[in-house]
């Protein structure tokens, strides 16, 4: 056998040892294109926007085999700055008014339109004492004296006319408003204000005609050198999106006018009740029966007089026959009976009669004038109830709080439960629910308001007509 060089064998001895080397790392490679994942852990949830809290440093679990040894020390690591934290959000409270505001809303209604104009009350304090340095807060008892000082000094800033006919000028509603223009906050009584987030606002309230095509709004309250006051308008069906538009009324011009151009309809007429069916009246012909009386008292003359008819009685007869036959079309009264309700005594023929009547109740309260409403009221209720109801229906439609603005119903429905005959012999009676949806705009923004009775009612036929004469309400939920 030939020998080899020994620099050959060295280059095979090389070759195979990268052969091995090679395939060992190709094995483990191999090995790592799969992956193995633990149990996934829930989805926290994203950090608050409140001041973060210091970490805590949370150590690497350590195999309970294996313990640490006790001399090793971790090593310092350099501390990273924590990351700065956002801005806290506004809360419902802090509300701070940063400069003079000066807002006027004009909300246009069936048959009201109200003005509501607001100013910042530094605006307002500046006005009322120059030389004053203004306060951080105004308790309650201030708040009356600045209420009541501008009530009298505002009675004059505000005009309406419809077209070129100037209607009656009412008194201001003054009140004191936190918050900022649509965006205002419920006042509780007695709470203190801080001035920097307090508004004080007029209301002014006019009887308006429905549908009207122009209105025209003068204001003559200028403070401390403002020149212009911004109007918004809101008009339309009651919802929580009515139509609006803006505008603006100047020191120089004064006037702002706005024109209906068909948005604004009439309203509708009241729903229709009902009626008791009349029976026929019964026709008394009085001729005829004066024409026979008279005939036989003549005759009953002839015989005690022992007189007799030339010609006989016979034709006598005829004539007096004929005489009545033709006076009983002649002379003909209609006489009328006392008309009898019928008995209503399923739930499907009361709640025809009980929807129209409550809807129309709320309907009344669209009117501004206390007898306008009184009159549409009367329509459908009678008796001492009448007075009893427009108190109540007037403390549950105002809203809450000092402005005292009446709740528009946009939404009603009613549904009989129940019927059953009345104590007194006439009607019945109905226990019944229903639902009253409510919308005022006020200071920019609407408040809506949804009310829920249960009640039992009574329904009296009054002069050919279903009235309402009796209301025990036995629940009110408000939404």
């Amino acid at each position: 056998m030939s020998k080899r060089p020994l620099s050959s064998l060295w280059s095979r001895f090389i070759s195979a040892v990268i052969l091995v080397v090679s395939a060992g790392t190709a094995f483990d490679m191999r090995a790592q294109d799969t992956i193995r994942i633990g149990p996934l852990k829930p989805l926290e949830t994203l950090p608050s926007l409140a001041p973060a809290s210091p970490a805590v440093p949370q150590t690497a679990p350590v195999p309970a085999q294996m313990p640490p040894p006790p001399a090793a020390k971790p090593e310092p690591k350099p501390e990273s700055p924590p990351p700065a934290a956002p801005p806290p959000l506004p809360t419902a409270s802090s509300f701070t008014i940063t400069g003079p505001v000066a807002q006027a809303y004009l909300y246009i209604e069936t048959y009201q339109t109200r003005v509501e104009v607001l100013f910042d009350a530094a605006t307002v304090l500046k006005w009322l004492s120059p030389e004053a340095s203004l306060p951080e807060s105004l308790p309650a008892d201030q708040q009356k004296q600045v209420v009541d000082t501008m009530a009298s000094r505002a009675a004059d800033w505000c005009a309406l006319s419809v077209g070129d006919q100037a209607l009656p000028v009412p008194l201001p509603l003054v009140a004191v408003v936190k918050g900022l223009p649509g965006n205002t906050l419920p006042l509780k009584e007695g709470e203190p204000v801080a001035v920097n987030q307090m508004l004080v606002g007029f209301i002014w309230e006019f009887a308006t005609p429905p549908g009207p095509e122009e209105m025209n709004v003068t204001w003559k309250g200028w403070m401390n050198g403002l020149t212009n006051l911004p109007i918004r308008v809101f008009f339309g069906p009651m919802s929580e999106t009515r139509l609006s538009e803006s505008g603006e009324i100047h020191s120089s011009i004064k006037t702002f006018r706005w024109r209906n151009q068909g948005r604004m309809p009439r309203p509708a007429p009241l729903a229709v009740v009902p009626k008791i069916p009349q029976p026929k009246p019964l026709r008394l012909p009085l001729g005829g029966i004066l024409w026979v009386v008279t005939g036989l008292c003549f005759y009953i003359y002839l015989k005690v007089k022992e007189h007799r008819l030339p010609g006989g009685s016979l034709p006598y007869f005829f004539v007096w026959l004929l005489g009545a036959v033709l006076m009983s079309q002649l002379l003909v009264v209609p006489v009328y009976t006392e008309p009898d309700a019928p008995a209503v005594t399923q739930v499907e023929e009361a709640q025809e009669i009980v929807s129209p009547l409550l809807r129309n109740v709320y309907r009344a309260f669209d009117h501004h004038a206390e007898s306008d409403v009184y009159d549409v009221l009367a329509r459908s209720v009678d008796g001492e109830l009448l007075r009893k109801l427009y108190l109540e229906t007037i403390q549950a439609l105002t809203l809450d709080g000092r402005e005292g603005t009446r709740v528009t119903i946009a939404e009603f429905s009613a549904t009989v439960d129940k019927v059953e005959a009345a104590p007194t012999g006439e009607g019945f009676v109905a226990d019944c629910n229903w639902m009253a949806r409510g919308i005022v705009g006020h200071w920019g923004h609407s408040h809506p308001r949804v009310n829920i009775y249960n009640a039992r009612i009574t329904i009296t036929p009054v002069k050919e007509e279903w009235k309402l004469t009796g209301l025990e309400v036995q629940e009110v939920r408000r939404l």
